[in-house]
C-alpha cells in the first residue's frame, strides 16, 4: 500500500501544472505554482497535518507543512513545486514503465517532494522527539524567490535536507552559479560600405577566444576534492538583424560555475582577467549572481547519522559533490547546516524522458523516517560543528 499511494500521490503532483513563469514560451494555462500549493494545503489538511501557506512574491505560494513538538530541535526537507517546460507527450500524466514512472518533474522535483510528504504522513502518526517539517518553495528554476523568502523569514530550522534528486546520495558540496551578459558595441552601416563601420560581433568573437582560453586555463587550476575547478561557458551569442548591415551590437550570455570561497567580487575578476589582453572594448551589462557554493562539513552529526542508515542498507554513504546548484545555498549562508539528498537521478531532470525509479521513491520515505525515529535528537546535534558552510558565516 505504500508504494501505492506514493505513485497516486506523484500522479496527482504530475497532473497539476505548475510551469516556472519563466519559461514563457509555455502554454499559459500551464503557468505558475498556485494549483499545487492549495493541492498540498487539501493533503494535510486530510491527513490531519499542520500546513501555512506563504507568498514570496504575488501569485508565488510556498506551503510549510509540519509535525513533531513544537519545543523540539527542527529538520526541514525542502522540495521545489515549479518545473522547467519540455515539449514532451503528455508531460502532465505520470506513465508507468517497468520500475520507473515518466513525467514532467516526475524527478525535478515532485518525486523527491512525495517522498518526504509520505515520510511526513508516517511520521505524524507516531511520537518524534523531532520537529519535522516539509517546505515546498516556488521559483526554483529560475529567480530562488521561494527559499530566499522562507529561510529565516518564516522558519529557520536546526537542519536541512534540500531534496533533490542524487541517486539517494549525500550530497555536502555543490558549485555556485553567477550569470553575465556581455555586451560590444559598434558603428552600423549598409554592408556595402564596410570601412565606415565598426562591427560589434568581430568584437565579440575576440572576446569569445579569449574566455576558451581562460575556461581551458580554469580546468588545470587545483581541483576541489569533491568539485573539481571552477569553470566557464558562453552559452548564448546574439548581435546583428541582417546580412546586408555591419552590426552595431553584440551580446554574449556567460556562465560561471563557481567554488567554495568565491563572491561576486571574486569571479567578476575572473571575467575581467580573461578579457585583459583583448583589444575590444565591452561592458558587462548585466551580473546576476544566483547563489554561492554549498561546502558542510561531511563530519556534522546529521550527515553521520544518515552516512550509518545508507550504510546499514548497503548504500553508498560517501559524500559527494555535484556541479550544478540548489536552493542549499540560502540556509547554509544562515549558518545552517544543510546536505542536498533525494531519490531519482539529476540526468533525467529537464529531459524529454523525465523519469524516476519507483524503488527510490519509496527508500527515500523510508531513510526519512529513519533518520528521524532512530535517534533521540538534541539542538546540539545541529550546533556541534565549527564549520557548516565554507565561506559564510552563521547570522
Amino acid at each position: 500500500m505504500d508504494a501505492k499511494y506514493a505513485q497516486n500521490l506523484l500522479r496527482e503532483l504530475v497532473a497539476i501544472p505548475s510551469v516556472n513563469p519563466g519559461f514563457t514560451h509555455a502554454p499559459a494555462d500551464t503557468l505558475g505554482e498556485e494549483r499545487i500549493a492549495t493541492f498540498l494545503q487539501n493533503w494535510a489538511r486530510d491527513n490531519g497535518i499542520s500546513a501555512q501557506r506563504f507568498e514570496a512574491a504575488p501569485g508565488r505560494p510556498c506551503v510549510l507543512l509540519e509535525t513533531g513538538p513544537k519545543d523540539g530541535p527542527a529538520l526541514l526537507v525542502s522540495a521545489h513545486i515549479d518545473t522547467v517546460w519540455t515539449e514532451m507527450k503528455a508531460p502532465f500524466t505520470l506513465q508507468e514503465t517497468d520500475n520507473y514512472l515518466h513525467g514532467l518533474g516526475a524527478v525535478d522535483d515532485k518525486g523527491p517532494l512525495v517522498s518526504a510528504l509520505c515520510a511526513l504522513r508516517k511520521l505524524a502518526r507516531i511520537n518524534i522527539s523531532l520537529r519535522f517539517l516539509v517546505l515546498a518553495t516556488c521559483d526554483e528554476e529560475f529567480g530562488l524567490i521561494g527559499i530566499r523568502h522562507a529561510i529565516p523569514e518564516h522558519i529557520r530550522p536546526d537542519g536541512v535536507i534540500i531534496s533533490e534528486p542524487t541517486n539517494l546520495k549525500i550530497v555536502t558540496a555543490h558549485k555556485g552559479y553567477t550569470r553575465f551578459v556581455i555586451r560590444t558595441t559598434g558603428k552600423r552601416v549598409h554592408s556595402s560600405l564596410v570601412p565606415a563601420g565598426e562591427n560589434a560581433i568581430y568584437k565579440a568573437a575576440e572576446l569569445v577566444r579569449a574566455l576558451k582560453a581562460y575556461s581551458t586555463e580554469l580546468l588545470s587550476a587545483p581541483p576541489h576534492p569533491l568539485l573539481g575547478t571552477n569553470t566557464l561557458n558562453v552559452g548564448v551569442i546574439q548581435g546583428g538583424t541582417q546580412a546586408s548591415a555591419v552590426p552595431d551590437v553584440c551580446t554574449l550570455t556567460l556562465d560561471f560555475r563557481s567554488l567554495p570561497g568565491e563572491t561576486p567580487a571574486s569571479i567578476r575578476s575572473h571575467i575581467h582577467r580573461a578579457l585583459s589582453n583583448c583589444e575590444a572594448d565591452y561592458d558587462i551589462v548585466e551580473e546576476k549572481f544566483e547563489a554561492p557554493a554549498l561546502d558542510t562539513s561531511p563530519d556534522i552529526p546529521m550527515v553521520r547519522h544518515l552516512q550509518k542508515i545508507l550504510s546499514a542498507d548497503g548504500l553508498d554513504a560517501e559524500p559527494y559533490g555535484v556541479p550544478f546548484t540548489t536552493e542549499s545555498f540560502r540556509p547554509a549562508e544562515c549558518g545552517i547546516p544543510t546536505i542536498v539528498f533525494g531519490p531519482g537521478d539529476i540526468a533525467v531532470a529537464h529531459a524529454m524522458d523525465e523519469k524516476i525509479a519507483k524503488d527510490q521513491l519509496l527508500q527515500a520515505t523510508d531513510l526519512f523516517v529513519r533518520l528521524v525515529i532512530s535517534r533521540n535528537w538534541h539542538q546540539n546535534d545541529f550546533k556541534d560543528s565549527q564549520r557548516y558552510c565554507a565561506g559564510h558565516e552563521a547570522s
